[in-house]
């Protein structure tokens, strides 16, 4: 089986679906935010602390071409779509777009300051969630409006989609 990307916002619940999703296929699961961890040995907020945004967008960028073909359910970072040579990799994968609405978003990252991002107060997340939508809609198989949706019925649905197959 191909393996499946899981893109979306922050908090729009890809670590939460893609772990679930491979549980329910008995397939390995990744986190490209956690695969840059292990590679650089620092936190996410700590890369932008001290390399910047841009070198924490290379070392995506690294993990992403990196990541398995086969049998693996990756969940991307909300930023993995800025870049157009990303978008241009993931063209022609299985990808799932979480589409979570910005009230949503809000509310599940209230207390959240370990997002760099987030906890950014001179950033405009609503403006940068807009900003990011034509972009997570360029290269996503399927999209899921996840608003009142349990995890075990997105995980169904992505499933149901004909395009999943288990080749």
């Amino acid at each position: 089986m191909k393996t499946f990307y899981i893109i979306g916002f922050m908090g729009s619940g890809k670590t939460t679906i893609g772990m679930a999703l491979a549980r329910t296929l008995s397939i390995d699961f990744v986190d490209t935010d956690e695969l840059i961890k292990i590679k650089t040995g620092k936190d996410i907020k700590d890369i932008f602390a001290s390399e910047g945004e841009q070198a924490f967008r290379e070392y995506e960028r690294d993990v992403l071409l990196h990541t398995p073909a086969r049998h693996c359910i990756v969940a991307t970072g909300g930023g993995i779509v800025e870049r157009m040579d990303n978008r241009q990799w993931l063209a022609d994968k299985r990808v799932v777009y979480l589409q979570a609405s910005w009230e949503s978003i809000a509310q599940r990252l209230k207390e959240d300051q370990s997002r760099p991002i987030w906890a950014d107060q001179t950033r405009d997340k609503q403006a940068l969630l807009e900003s990011r939508l034509s972009k997570y809609l360029e290269i996503a198989s399927y999209t899921i409006n996840t608003e009142q949706l349990s995890p075990q019925k997105i995980v169904d649905q992505i499933i149901s989609f004909s395009s999943f197959n288990y080749e």
